[in-house]
């Protein structure tokens, strides 16, 4: 009897797990079919694409406008003069009024406008395109009193809105925003040779034919890679700050009859000289003109900074390159006598003037004694019997990397002073007196 009723009570627990299952099933089912609740989507001001646009007039309530048009498929400046135009900035502002969305209606039939400086807005933006409408205007007024919108209204619709107030500074350009910058209209990656000019110096950088900047004294000599490159991407970025005069031939005394600065630039696209004049009043900038455009406008301080360098300043001082790890052999000869290292299956052997085993912290020490051989200064006679290079007391051969590329440095000792150069140069270096004291030691302790 107990059992039976332990069996029912059972059954009933079965029964109901299974119809609470089956209500949750449904639930679960009943609301993924019902319809989901779409977000409004948000009004555009203008429902029309960037590339319909052709033409865009500008006009600030105090100061002068000025026109844009598409023209084949480039946009210039045509009114109130011919320029040309920064197409990125263009194309950036066409995106942020394409995209613009109304953020509140502020009033659909207003009484008045100029609570909203709309009575005279602050900027007016008159643009036509090939698509309907054909032409529409954008009226821009105040910021709304918590400075999170600005007010706008569209011609021929009474109602105002507000836009959000980032966009205030993507709409409302001025000419200087959006005509091409540039002070330099060669493409600084494709540039050949740089001439710079300043007081009484003045060095040349030019490609070799294997693409990497030599300095020519002449004769070629290495340079400084990362400080040709930081130079190189000052042109690449080279923009005017300001417009001075908009013809150079009219333009006033801006000190470039006698300049701070001189560079001819030469590149694939032909040549262009930059002539840096004097410093502003006030400020940081200096006046310029390039050869190929006709403001005068202003450069950066740091430009003019970078480019007053000495010819030392451009050199290469480090004699070697290789990186210690990758050194697969090593050559080394001194007064004292001469030996060779190599790097055979994962051990360091001598194998002059005698074969043995090498400890590899110790040679890694030797190696890096060698890296660490540079030049302090450059002396400008290249006699190299005169710094004991013509027939060098030291020679030092590595070989590296996977394609075994060689380096020498020769190296000599003229009374307490030490000089040197590597094999591919023609002009010597002056290094530390004890440049070649720690080599020694390291080749000792080997």
């Amino acid at each position: 009897m107990k059992s039976k009723k332990y069996l029912n009570t059972l059954v009933a627990l079965t029964i109901l797990a299974a119809t609470w299952g089956a209500f949750t099933y449904y639930e679960k089912r009943k609301s993924s079919e019902k319809p989901q609740t779409e977000l409004p989507k948000q009004e555009k001001v203008f429902s029309i694409e960037a590339q319909h646009i052709q033409s865009v007039t500008f006009k600030p309530r105090d100061g002068e406008p000025f026109t844009c048009h598409r023209e084949a498929g480039k946009w210039t400046i045509t009114e109130p003069r011919h320029l040309a135009a920064d197409q990125g900035s263009l194309s950036g502002f066409l995106n942020s009024l394409t995209t613009a969305t109304v953020e509140d209606i502020i009033d659909p039939h207003p009484a008045g406008l100029k609570d909203f400086g709309l009575d005279r807005p602050g900027f007016t933006l008159e643009l036509t395109s090939d698509a309907q409408p054909q032409s529409f205007t954008l009226l821009l007024g105040d910021e709304t009193p918590t400075n999170d919108g600005i007010y706008a209204q569209v011609n021929g619709n009474p109602r105002v809105f507000t836009l959000a107030s980032y966009l205030k500074s993507s709409l409302q350009k001025k000419l200087f925003d959006v005509r091409d910058r540039r002070a330099l209209t060669l493409e600084a990656d494709q540039l050949r040779k740089i001439a710079v000019e300043y007081k009484s110096t003045k060095w040349t950088l030019e490609k070799n034919p294997e693409g990497v900047w030599d300095l020519v004294l002449p004769p070629s000599v290495r340079t400084d890679r990362f400080t040709v490159d930081g130079l190189v991407s000052q042109l690449r970025g080279l923009t005017m700050q300001t417009i001075a005069a908009e013809d150079k031939k009219k333009g006033g005394d801006y000190g470039l009859a006698s300049p701070e600065l001189r560079l001819q630039l030469t590149g694939s696209d032909g040549t262009q000289t930059i002539v840096v004049g004097k410093k502003e009043k006030e400020g940081e900038r200096y006046f310029a003109m390039n050869s190929a455009l006709d403001p005068v406008f202003t450069l950066n301080s740091e430009f003019v900074t970078q480019f007053k360098k000495d010819q030392s300043d451009l050199r290469e001082k480090d004699l070697f390159s290789f990186s210690s790890f990758d050194v697969k052999r090593a050559e080394v000869e001194t007064p004292k006598g001469h030996w060779v290292f190599e790097h055979q299956q994962n051990q360091w052997k001598q194998t002059t003037p005698s074969a043995k085993n090498i400890n590899s912290d110790k040679i890694d020490t030797l190696l890096m004694r060698l890296r660490d051989l540079r030049a302090d200064s450059f002396p400008k006679d290249g006699n190299l019997a005169q710094y004991g290079l013509a027939k060098p007391a030291y020679r030092f051969n590595v070989q590296f990397g996977e394609k075994n590329s060689t380096e020498i440095v020769e190296a000599a000792k003229v009374g307490d002073q030490v000089y040197a150069r590597r094999s591919t140069d023609s002009l010597p270096s002056k290094l530390a007196k004890n440049a070649l004291d720690d080599i020694e030691k390291a080749l000792g302790e080997l």
